[in-house]
Parts: structure tokens; C-alpha cells; sequence
């Protein structure tokens, strides 16, 4: 379906990644996975058409309908009835023009012959499954609630994403190319997904950070590193993938161990052939050698050279091994003060309204410290609503008291697109000097050259990581985590988990991601449903 070849790409002048070679074929299976700016996105948009490469090319078979999903804004002016039935592809042009007829005909247009072709074709394309395919695809990625006149600039940036997922589904593409496709998506979404993926028999390549959602719909994860330049390629899903990548690297360690022996060996030859050389050169200096000794000195000189100019050989060949290397990782210092018996947050006859709808009925909350709750519920019942008014916005009733301050990670960084730098972003939110500052970026991933860069051109994941930096030094005892895992590495989250394993404050966490949730662990549970917060 898809063949690449030898593609390449660079960025301010460094490599992302070079040699690709790609083939994917109907019933394949592949997950991309790497650190955030590895270039995933950039490598998608080659692959789609998006973006040419520095060198290589792309090819597509002919006929082949791809399916294109990316975290991208849609049209603000389009509807939300008329951006998902564009989705249908030419039946839902079929449909309108189907409408048109009907109307000449009802007026005596003498349009009976085009009629029957065009229904001809509707038929073809089984034009009667349409709706209940809107319908389901609707129900099941949480979009039942946006009426069809609601103009696309009127609904959340999470609904935005999953609208345009249901477009890309709707439209029957033989192969489908997903960048984080489960973002925005509640666990009863993203195991409709999941399902709906098991029965796609086209081609699949995604991006994803989720763990459990690589495992059951890949065959292969395909890693960009950051370290080679080639993509380095897995059997079977996430679980797999990193026990094969664990393994790899002791491999890369004994031989570059051996290797290490063998280049000391080497150079220890050298160095004594050298010293040999010249106390026999200093000998015939004296004039205490002979011809004999003379030639002897220039011979072993020869030699040493040679065997200088072969290590150096042998270190300049592709079968030379560097030091075997990893990224960096994220580095997080949490506050740890907690008394469990003090009352951390409270809220009295906490009452939140959306859009006409109530999404929690007047109730009390009380949070302790050393608190580890998992909050839980459908998309749009009301979670990251409940965050909010826990961390100061004016709720339709009741009061919150926070009295050892509050810290709120939100699921989406849509407000951030901002001239503002890197370093005065952070400052603004964490009073120290820049040179603190400084240090402490460096501990998020953000080396000097990024310090003065302007937030509209960081990544998501890049974006994510300025957040928490300021999140974590605010010092607040209570941290509020909506959808923390979006948008972060495989080596990020592990960091992340740990750490708020290790973290003794306040915790409040809305995540999709399973994996994370039983990593950190919780001591309470909250559910949201039906204007209802029930503890279970």
C-alpha cells in the first residue's frame, strides 16, 4: 500500500532521522514510538503527503483511499453535521445530490433517467448504512451531545480532536495513518477504538504514548530514538518492545565493554613498540648501534605506525561502537510534606452546570493529606470541570477552601500558542532568579538554546513538560493531574511514575491510561456520572 525509501529529514540544521526505509501492506499492524521531537510527526507528514523529504520518496498504490489523523483545528466556520458527514467521502455527495433530484422531481423536472443512475450508485456504495455508521461512530467517540448546526468554533479542543478522528474513520480508508489518536478519548472510547481496529484489515501506522492501546492493536512498534538515525524495528506490541529493547542494550554494553579491552590492548602495543623504537633510535644516535640495529629501529618504527594507523581503522569503521548513549531523562523533585490527618481541600454544596446540563449536584468533598485519588467517568460528564472549580474557578454553587494550595496540570495547552520565551513563562509562574531558572529547566529537558524560545514553537510534548516544571516548583501540596500522560515519552512517563510513586503530597488524577493509573496507584476513587460524584 505504502512504500518509502531512504527518506531523510533535518531540522534547524540537525539530523531527525535519515534512511528510512518503510514498506506497509494491507493487515500490517506498525506503532511508531519515540521522545518527544525525535520527529514521529515530522516522518507522518512525509509519509502523507504533508511534507517532502530531504532525500527519498514516498509512493502509494494506486486507488489507495488513506486516512490522515493528526491534532490539528479543523475549520472553525464548518458545522459539526456537516464536517462529520464530509467524512462519508462520495457517498455523502451521492446523498446530496440524491436530495436535489428529489426536489426537481417533486417539482415535474423532467430528471427521472439521472435519478436512477445516481440512486444506482448510492446503492452501490450501500448509501442506507450512513447514518447508523454517523450515528455509532457519534455515540462511541462521546459526540452524541454537539448538535449538527453547532459551528466547530463553538466546541472544546478535545471534541475538535475527536471529531476529526470520526471523519477519518468514516471515510472507509484502506490505510490509516494516526498521530495520538486516543488523546481526548475516555476508556470506553478508546476500547471502541481498539475493537474497531481489530476489524480494520488495511493498512495501520500510529502514533501513540499509550501503552495498552500499543499492545492490543500492533504487530510492530518502529522506534525513532533520537540517537540513531535509522528507524530500529520490534515484533510484537509495547510489552515486547521493551523487553527486546532491554536486551538489545545489555548486548550494545558487553560489546562495547569487549571492545573497550580490546582498543586498551591495542594502544598499550603501540605505546610499548613506540618506546622500543626509540631507545633503539637514541642507541644509533650515540653511535652505539650498528646498520643492523639501525634498519632493526626503522623496522619496528614501521611497525608501530602501522599498528596506530590500523586502531584508528578500526575505531573510524561503521563497526566501531560509541559509547552506547540514551537520552536524557526528565527529572522531578516533588514536594513530600503530608500530614494525613490535616484537611487539605473541602468544598461545601459544590454545584458545576455546562451547557444547560448539571454535572454534579450540590455535594460536600473533604481531602486529606497523603490523598491519592483516581477520578473516573465518561467524556463530558464533567471531570476536568471538577478540577477547575477545585483550583479556583467560580463554581454555579457552593465554595471551595484550599488551604495548602493547589496545582492544576490541564489535558490541553490550547492557550499556550504565546510569543512569550521558555525561561519567562516560567519565571512569571515561579518566582526565582534566572539563573535558577535556568538550572532548573535543564532538569525538564530544556538545554540553553531553548531557554529564549518562544512557547508558539514548542512541541506538545515539549509544552507538557514547561507545565509540569512549573507545576512541581510551585511548591502546592495538592496537585490536580487531567490527562497527565498526553502528549509525554515512553522515558518521560516512566520518570513521571516513579516519582509520584515516591511523591507524599495530595494527589488527584483523570487518566485514560491504565498503565499509569496502576503505576502511581491510588487510595480513594472517585466516579462522575449523572450529575452524581459517587466514592467507590
Amino acid at each position: 500500500m505504502l512504500k518509502a525509501v531512504s527518506l531523510s529529514h533535518h531540522y534547524s540544521g540537525d539530523t531527525l532521522f535519515a534512511g528510512v526505509d518503510l514498506i506497509l501492506s494491507a493487515g500490517d499492524r506498525f506503532g511508531l514510538v519515540g521522545p518527544n521531537g525525535a520527529g514521529k510527526s515530522t516522518l507522518l507528514r512525509i509519509l502523507t503527503g504533508q511534507l517532502k523529504p530531504a532525500t527519498g520518496h514516498v509512493r502509494r498504490a494506486p486507488g489507495i483511499r488513506l486516512g490522515w489523523f493528526a491534532q490539528q483545528v479543523p475549520d472553525p466556520d464548518a458545522t459539526v453535521g456537516d464536517f462529520l458527514s464530509a467524512g462519508l467521502g462520495e457517498l455523502d455527495t451521492i446523498r446530496t445530490h440524491l436530495a436535489d433530484l428529489e426536489q426537481a422531481l417533486s417539482r415535474g423536472e423532467d430528471v427521472l433517467t439521472e435519478y436512477g443512475q445516481v440512486q444506482d450508485r448510492w446503492t452501490a456504495l450501500q448509501g442506507w448504512t450512513a447514518e447508523n455508521r454517523l450515528a455509532e461512530v457519534r455515540e462511541r467517540l462521546d459526540l452524541s451531545h454537539l448538535p449538527d448546526e453547532a459551528p466547530l468554533r463553538q466546541v472544546s479542543g478535545g471534541e475538535q480532536a475527536r471529531l476529526t478522528l470520526a471523519r477519518v474513520l468514516l471515510d472507509t480508508p484502506d490505510l490509516l495513518i494516526l498521530d495520538e489518536p486516543t488523546n481526548h478519548l475516555d476508556a470506553e472510547g478508546i476500547a471502541w477504538l481498539g475493537d474497531w481496529l481489530s476489524a480494520f484489515t488495511g493498512g495501520l501506522l500510529v502514533v501513540s504514548h499509550d501503552r495498552a492501546f500499543l499492545d492490543r492493536t500492533v504487530t510492530r512498534v518502529l522506534e525513532l530514538d533520537g540517537i540513531h538515525d535509522e528507524l530500529q524495528s520490534y515484533e510484537g506490541g509495547y510489552s515486547a518492545y521493551r523487553v527486546e529493547k532491554a536486551k538489545r542494550w545489555e548486548r550494545l554494553l558487553l560489546d562495547y565493554e569487549a571492545q573497550e579491552k580490546d582498543r586498551t590492548r591495542w594502544e598499550s602495543d603501540i605505546a610499548r613498540t613506540r618506546e622500543q623504537a626509540a631507545g633503539v633510535e637514541q642507541s644509533v644516535r650515540s653511535g652505539l648501534g650498528s646498520d643492523k640495529i639501525r634498519r632493526y629501529a626503522k623496522k619496528v618504527a614501521k611497525k608501530a605506525k602501522a599498528r596506530e594507523r590500523r586502531l584508528r581503522r578500526q575505531m573510524a569503521s561503521l563497526h566501531w561502537l560509541d559509547q552506547p548513549q540514551t537520552r536524557p531523562t526528565l527529572a522531578l523533585a516533588f514536594p513530600q510534606e503530608a500530614t494525613p490527618d490535616e484537611i487539605v481541600l473541602q468544598a461545601r454544596d459544590l454545584t458545576l452546570h455546562r451547557g444547560g446540563r448539571t454535572l454534579l449536584e450540590p455535594t460536600d468533598l473533604t481531602v486529606y493529606g497523603g490523598d491519592r485519588i483516581l477520578l473516573t467517568g465518561v467524556n463530558g460528564a464533567g471531570k476536568t470541570t471538577l478540577l477547575r472549580a477545585l483550583t479556583g474557578d467560580t463554581p454555579d454553587g457552593g465554595a471551595v477552601d484550599a488551604p495548602a494550595g493547589v496545582s492544576l496540570l490541564p489535558p490541553t495547552h490550547d492557550d499556550l500558542r504565546r510569543p512569550t520565551t521558555v525561561r519567562d513563562f516560567f519565571r512569571s509562574h515561579v518566582p526565582v532568579y534566572a539563573e535558577d531558572a535556568e538550572r532548573l529547566l535543564e532538569g525538564y529537558l530544556f538545554d540553553d538554546d531553548q531557554w529564549d524560545a518562544p512557547l508558539r514553537t514548542l512541541s506538545a510534548g515539549e509544552l507538557r513538560r514547561l507545565l509540569l516544571a512549573v507545576m512541581v516548583n510551585s511548591r502546592a501540596r495538592v496537585l490536580l493531574l487531567d490527562e497527565p500522560t498526553n502528549y509525554l515519552d515512553f522515558d518521560s512517563l516512566d520518570v513521571i511514575e516513579a516519582a509520584l510513586r515516591e511523591f507524599r503530597g495530595t494527589l488527584i488524577t483523570v487518566t485514560h491510561d491504565a498503565y499509569f493509573a496502576d503505576a502511581v496507584g491510588h487510595t480513594r476513587h472517585w466516579h462522575l456520572a449523572g450529575g452524581k460524584l459517587l466514592e467507590q
